[in-house]
C-alpha cells in the first residue's frame, strides 16, 4: 500500500507527513455519516482507529486534556500534575508559556506526539509539549523546528515524564546556533576566495603576456660576438712574439 498523505492542524498552519503503510487487516475505514468516527466495522471486527481526516488517536482525549491545560498548563497523572506545575513554573520564569501533557498509553507511531501537540497549542496557544512512554512531541512559536527535534532527541528520561520536561525545556532555553548567521558568514567567506582566485588568476594571465612579449636576443649580434672572440684569439700569440 502506498503512503498516503494526512494534513493535520488550524487552517494556515498545515502540517503534513506520511502515514505508514499498515496491516489491512486492522486499517480503519472513514466512519459513515452518523456512525461514532472512534470505531469502525471491518470483517465483523470492530476496530479502535483514527477518526478520518485527522492523525490523533482515537484514544487520547483531546478535549479533556485541552480543558486541563486552559486551566492548569498541565494534563497527566495526578501524582505528576504537582511536578509537571513546577516545570510550567521553571519556564515561565525563564519567559516562556509551556503546557505539558503526559500520555500513559505507548502510541503506535512517534508522529502522534507531535500531532497531539499540534491539535492543542492551535486552541490553548503557548509551547505545548507532549511526552509519552517511547517519544515526545511538541509545538510552538518560541522555538525553531530544529531545535524542537534536537531537544526531543537529548537523551530524555521518559521514564520520569516531570524530570523529561524539565530537560527539554533547559535544553530549549540553552544557548543555540543561529544558523542564518553561519549560512550568511559562509557565504561572505565563498564569496571573497572566489574574488581573491580570480585576482591571482588575472595576474598570473599578465605576467605570462609579459614574458611572451619579451624579444629573443638576436642571431646575426650572437655570431659577431663569437666572431670577434675567435679573432682575438688568433692575435694573441702573434703580439706576443
Amino acid at each position: 500500500m502506498s503512503p498516503e498523505p494526512i494534513v493535520v492542524g488550524r487552517v494556515g498552519t498545515s502540517v503534513t507527513h506520511l502515514a505508514e503503510p499498515e496491516d489491512p487487516a486492522a486499517t480503519t475505514t472513514p466512519a459513515a455519516p452518523g456512525e461514532d468516527p472512534a470505531s469502525s466495522n471491518t470483517g465483523g471486527t470492530t476496530v479502535v482507529g483514527i477518526p478520518y481526516g485527522a492523525s490523533v488517536p482515537a484514544g487520547v482525549d483531546i478535549e479533556k486534556i485541552r480543558k486541563d491545560l486552559l486551566t492548569t498548563g498541565v494534563s497527566g497523572p495526578a501524582d505528576q500534575v504537582s511536578q509537571l506545575k513546577e516545570v510550567v513554573a521553571h519556564a515561565k520564569s525563564k519567559g516562556h508559556d509551556i503546557k505539558i501533557v503526559v500520555l500513559t498509553e505507548k502510541q503506535p507511531k512517534f508522529t502522534y506526539y507531535r500531532d497531539v501537540a499540534i491539535e492543542l497549542q492551535s486552541s490553548t496557544g503557548g509551547n505545548v509539549l507532549v511526552l509519552g512512554p517511547n517519544s515526545v512531541g511538541s509545538q510552538g512559536p518560541d522555538f525553531s523546528r530544529v531545535d524542537q527535534e534536537e531537544a526531543a532527541a537529548n537523551n530524555l528520561t521518559l521514564t520520569n515524564p516531570p524530570q523529561a520536561a524539565r530537560q527539554m525545556v533547559d535544553y530549549l532555553d540553552g544557548p543555540t546556533l543561529d544558523w542564518t548567521a553561519i549560512t550568511l558568514v559562509l557565504m561572505v567567506v565563498v564569496f571573497i576566495g572566489a574574488v581573491i582566485a580570480r585576482i591571482l588568476g588575472r595576474r598570473r594571465a599578465q605576467d605570462g603576456d609579459k614574458s611572451s612579449a619579451t624579444p629573443a636576443p638576436r642571431k646575426d649580434t650572437a655570431d659577431e660576438a663569437s666572431n670577434g672572440a675567435e679573432r682575438d684569439s688568433v692575435e694573441s700569440p702573434v703580439d706576443a712574439s
